[in-house]
């Protein structure tokens, strides 16, 4: 069994099909169909179904694929182990909801990045379930997800608490108001997983209300934009919707402590071995928001 089998198995289960993952790795696909074809073959065991849409995991193949990843991530931590050096280098994948890279990573990342010019940084953007996914399945080093998660695979620090605020067009006077119109109001949101949107829809169930409808919107800015034109309401933290363009247009109405104060929180695996570069971006981390924890 070699790694390149490993790699190319599990590029094909995470594309779905021979073609997609043979771009994605950069080989051609009989390349890829070989290799699987040799994996299933040494373990006497059909990994795919094969179908005219593309390929789905067998019962054997969702297993092997576990350790078949646990094999890669390790070889992986095992060579930047031994690479590692007190000067942090190399890629660093992080994670974040939209609100806080949005507001609260500018500072922290530029400032990583001036100390440490060797690390290439990257940031993706989603959901909190879609981070935790990502985190788990090791495509994120780190993530700043929404709320605290019963979860045994990660380690997960608290950095600040937000003020969550249900966010209107200025037309609307005061939450009472608001609430009386709520049926006939758009609740525009990210889609779900959302740990926000999530948020909103607990208070909803509590209050007894029903939107009219829910939209899903892919961006912040498209988000309040569409606030600020009287098209729905949506909830946000507060330091998000006051800092703004829109903000002379909207108006920020505030909610019961159970539901609007929230925790930002800083998670990685627990068993995944922390670089010079993580290591530092932690220590980064703790010197910023420390004073926001007290």
């Amino acid at each position: 069994m070699e790694m390149r089998q490993l790699q190319i198995f599990c590029a094909v289960a995470d594309y779905g099909s021979f073609t997609a993952a043979a771009e994605k790795i950069h080989t051609v696909q009989s390349n890829v169909t070989m290799r699987v074809k040799e994996l299933e073959a040494e373990l006497n065991q059909q990994l795919f179904v094969r179908q005219k849409s593309g390929v789905s995991l067998t019962s054997a193949g969702l297993t092997f694929l576990e350790y078949a990843r646990k094999i890669l991530q390790l070889t992986d931590e095992s060579r930047h182990a031994l690479m590692d050096t007190a000067t942090p280098a190399g890629l660093l994948r992080l994670g974040s909801m939209e609100t806080t890279a949005a507001i609260r990573l500018p500072r922290i990342l530029s400032k990583y990045r001036k100390s440490y010019p060797q690390v290439q940084l990257s940031l993706s953007t989603g959901t909190t379930a879609e981070l935790i996914k990502a985190v788990e399945s090791h495509k994120l080093d780190g993530a700043f997800v929404g709320g605290f998660h019963q979860n045994a695979l990660l380690e997960q620090e608290q950095l600040f608490t937000e003020e969550l605020v249900l966010v209107s067009s200025d037309e609307h006077e005061s939450l009472s108001a608001l609430v009386e119109r709520m049926p006939q109001q758009t609740v525009l949101a990210f889609r779900a997983g959302c740990f926000y949107r999530s948020t909103l829809e607990n208070w909803f169930y509590q209050v007894g209300l029903v939107p009219n409808q829910i939209l899903e919107l892919g961006t912040l800015d498209g988000i309040l934009s569409c606030v600020g034109a009287g098209m729905g309401v949506t909830l946000l933290p507060r330091a998000v919707a006051e800092d703004h363009g829109s903000r002379h247009a909207i108006r920020c109405h505030q909610l019961p402590a159970e539901f609007a104060n929230v925790s930002t929180f800083f998670i990685r695996r627990k068993d995944m071995f922390a670089t010079s570069a993580v290591r530092v971006l932690i220590s980064l981390i703790r010197d910023e928001f420390g004073a926001a924890r007290q």
